[in-house]
């Protein structure tokens, strides 16, 4: 029973952020529907490889997938139109030595993965181009309001100093008599109001740097989230077709979430190799109305 008791604990504090999220139902829905909410992560065990879990036979829906940023500072952004082509590049860290006996070789685990993301910007011309490199600078927008953050900390922090000198000397000369008096006056304020001494500045502390900025953007995708970093940006103005071509690779230092299929042909490999009666990823009798 007390295990029962501390789920249902859980379920209603659950229950209570959810009733006060600023989303409403429909924007929650968006919110699930645009790949934030992960599908369940599989994991190898005895009896098989991840693949091997997923179901088959799932209900179908009408969704459009589309890459979903997140920016630090600065929040969501959505893409205009997909990219043309998304080319994952998988690599392991193995380094190898010849030696006299043979090759020696070290196994350092899987390299950070890439992904090139290459496309045009269709209709939405330079604009969208703009849009896109401004979210591969974006830790240079986000880091000027911590600039000026850090200078009205600097100014405030030289106006109280000004002011614990100034009363702290008034103070000083009440209490001591000794010639160090207006000194000990200051830096009994400046204790009193939190300051080791008159002249500490009272920069933000804990602010994000450029690199904590830059390496903490995600894309949202099929219902995997990557988290890592812009390594590089090419773009291309075409005279033949008047399009402008990106070309944008993201290191990624973190993967999450799991990718299933999503069309309505697709079937599941789980079974072995395709034949007549291989399980079907969806069931066809739930979608064929709106599908076919």
């Amino acid at each position: 029973m007390a295990l029962k008791d501390t789920i249902n604990s859980i379920n209603q504090a659950q229950d209570f952020l959810n009733q006060n999220n600023p989303l409403d139902a429909d924007k929650r829905n968006q919110f699930k529907n645009d790949g934030f909410m992960l599908p369940s992560t599989f994991s190898a065990d005895g009896n098989g490889l991840p693949y091997t879990k997923v179901s088959s036979f799932n209900a179908g829906q009408i969704k459009r997938n589309i890459i979903t940023w997140f920016i630090p500072e600065f929040g969501i952004v959505r893409m205009y139109v997909n990219p043309q082509s998304i080319v994952y590049t998988h690599k392991k860290a193995i380094s190898k030595e010849r030696t006299k006996g043979g090759f020696t070789l070290q196994y350092w685990g899987e390299d950070l993965s890439t992904l090139n993301i290459s496309g045009n910007t269709g209709s939405s011309g330079i604009e969208g181009i703009n849009m896109l490199y401004e979210i591969y600078r974006a830790e240079q927008y986000a880091f000027d309001g911590v600039g000026l953050t850090l200078a009205a900390n600097n100014a405030a922090a030289d106006l109280s100093g000004n002011l614990i000198n100034g009363i702290g000397g008034a103070l000083g000369g009440l209490v001591s008599t000794s010639p160090a008096g207006p000194a000990s006056g200051a830096g009994l304020l400046g204790g009193i109001l939190g300051m080791n001494s008159p002249q500490n500045t009272l920069s933000a502390q804990n602010i994000p740097s450029l690199a904590q900025l830059a390496f903490s953007v995600e894309m949202y995708y099929g219902g995997c989230v990557y988290r890592g970093y812009f390594d590089n940006m090419n773009i291309t103005e075409s005279a033949d077709n008047f399009l402008w071509q990106y070309q944008i690779t993201f290191v990624v230092t973190q993967k999450r979430g799991y990718r299933t299929n999503y069309f309505p042909f697709h079937r599941t490999p789980a079974q072995g190799p395709s034949q007549y009666g291989t399980p079907s990823s969806f069931n066809l009798d739930d979608i064929k109305d709106i599908i076919f």
